[in-house]
This record gives C-alpha cells, sequence and structure tokens, in this order.
C-alpha cells in the first residue's frame, strides 16, 4: 500500500481487509491445479484483521473427482496456513471466490464442507447475482454467510453500457436478493477500467486505467464522454494503441453508489451487515471525495 491508501483506511477507521492470496488454476502444461500468483507481502499488515480470499477457477472444478477435491482442500489449506505463518496473520476465517455453476456446484460444495473439516474456520463464499436469483438450480454454499458481488453485471461490448454497473440489468435480480436463504455482506464497485477497442472489437481490458491517463496526453483525442481516439500510435501504461483505436472508460460514480445502496436497502429488508468496497487502489480511490465511503456506510440502513 502506498501512503495514500494507507491515509484512506485510517480516515475512514477500516480494520478489516480481504486480501487475495492466490488463485487455483491448471497452468500452462499442468495436470493437476495449482496457486497461481501467490501474495507476496512487504508491508506491515499487523493493524488489520486479515480475511485471506482464494479464487478457485470454475474449471478446477470441471475437472476434478471427488478424491481430487479433497486433495486440494488440503493443499489449500497447508498454503494458506504457510502464508499466515511467514506473516504472522491470525486468520480465523476465509473466503473463497469460485463462480460455480449447475454442473461443479456438488463438487465445490464438497470442496468447503472438506476445507471446513480441515481448519474449522469461519468461512464465506463470494455470490453472483445469478446465483441469487435461481439458487433452487445453482445451489447455496455451505457457507457462513456470502458477499454478494454487485458488480460485473453488464455485457463488454462496443455499446454506450457499463459492464461494471447497469441499473436496468441490476433491476432484473433485486427483488430476490431478499428471500436469498443465506447471510449476506455486499460488495460494492469502485473500480475502473478501459476498454480497448479495434476495427469495432473489444481488443483488451486496460485495468487501472482511468481518464486522466489520456486527458492530457496529445496522442489521444477525447470524441465524447468517457470515449477517446488514438491520434498517434503509442504505448501507455504498459499497452500498446494503434492509430484509430478507441477507448471506452467504464467507472462508477458516487451517484452510482449512492442508487446502489439505496436499491440494496429497498431489497434486503435492511438485513445486509457490511458493505466492502473493490478494490483498494489509489487509482480507483482518487476518483471520490475523501468523505465517500462514510456517507454510503451511513446510507445502509
Amino acid at each position: 500500500m502506498n501512503p495514500f491508501e494507507k491515509e484512506v483506511l485510517k480516515d475512514n477507521q477500516v480494520n478489516t481487509l480481504h486480501l487475495r492470496y492466490f488463485d487455483i488454476d491448471y497452468p500452462s502444461g499442468s495436470v493437476e491445479p495449482e496457486p497461481v500468483s501467490p501474495i507476496s507481502i512487504n508491508i506491515s499488515i499487523e493493524p488489520y484483521r486479515i480475511i485471506p480470499v482464494v479464487f478457485i477457477k470454475n474449471r478446477v472444478f470441471e475437472r476434478l473427482n471427488s478424491a481430487g477435491v479433497r486433495d486440494m482442500a488440503m493443499n489449500i489449506l497447508s498454503f494458506v496456513t504457510q502464508i499466515n505463518n511467514t506473516h504472522k496473520i491470525q486468520a480465523n476465517e476465509i473466503q473463497f471466490d469460485c463462480d460455480w455453476t449447475e454442473k461443479t456446484k456438488s463438487r465445490y460444495f464438497l470442496f468447503i464442507e472438506e476445507y471446513r473439516a480441515l481448519s474449522k474456520n469461519r468461512i464465506s463464499a463470494t455470490i453472483r447475482l445469478h446465483q441469487v436469483k435461481f439458487h433452487q438450480i445453482t445451489g447455496i454454499p455451505p457457507v457462513d454467510y456470502g458477499v454478494l458481488m454487485y458488480y460485473n453485471m453488464g455485457e463488454i461490448n462496443t455499446g454506450n453500457t457499463n459492464s461494471i454497473y447497469e441499473k436496468s440489468v441490476a433491476e432484473r435480480y433485486n427483488s430476490f436478493i431478499q428471500s436469498y436463504p443465506l447471510a449476506l455482506d455486499v460488495a460494492l464497485p469502485i473500480f475502473i477500467w478501459g476498454l480497448q477497442i479495434r476495427e469495432g472489437k473489444v481488443f483488451q481490458l486496460l485495468n487501472k486505467m482511468n481518464f486522466s491517463h489520456f486527458e492530457k496526453d496529445s496522442n489521444f483525442i477525447s470524441i465524447k464522454k468517457n470515449w477517446f481516439s488514438v491520434k498517434h500510435g503509442c504505448f501507455k501504461g504498459g499497452y500498446y494503441f494503434q492509430e484509430f483505436d478507441l477507448i471506452k472508460i467504464e467507472n462508477i460514480s458516487a451517484a452510482n453508489l449512492f442508487e446502489i445502496v439505496d436499491q440494496i436497502n429497498r431489497n434486503s429488508n435492511h438485513n445486509i451487515r457490511n458493505l466492502l468496497f473493490y478494490d483498494l487502489d489509489s487509482v480507483n480511490i482518487s476518483q471520490y471525495e475523501k468523505d465517500i465511503f462514510q456517507k454510503i456506510v451511513r446510507r445502509l440502513d
């Protein structure tokens, strides 16, 4: 974390951080699931209560049998424990992030049960909006509570919609939140990204890139709100931009965040306990006024 990020945590009296430890996937050529991009911690996180987060690709559960699921539970617990011990983290909770399907739910839920039996930790799982609406099909994970990911609900495309949050899309799911048979926290989007468009198609996502990267650069021209055109081919932020490429910036305004919380209040019977903000990064945080997070939390009934 940089000084600005630390200051925001202090100003908002934050004491809990969800910290991504690693992903589980099949790296190129691997026949067994393995940790991908494990975390490297180079600062003191002693002041914070840490909830480790492990993201598991859905295809892992498409390939593993029951015995493999049990082995993976033991291996993940061992690696999480190793990270905790190395950095003197006293974590008594863990969160699993997986976009499971009807086909993989039985093995994913078995994994959670196996992990619980081994660790006795409190467990949460990320929940997508479609899993709330169609929970009779996708099932309810055997966890202590869920974290509803209230973002990435639209299509990534070249139109004028916002793939991070679209009210019209959210309204197709909101009415089902209240009846979801699992306690929920809600994760709100504060991230920003760009879509690089070439020859009418989305070419790639531009993570951690916002308006300021393009506004004062003579290689780019603002053509309308949230859109830029590439005037001269160039490298920027580790990406190559070709002449005539288009950049579409997608972000969530403060008004959007207030609107989301109001929708959650109306459709959850005011039973949401905690709000999470995704994710902790100065590029994201700098979009908003200093007191935005306190205002949002106060708005949660």
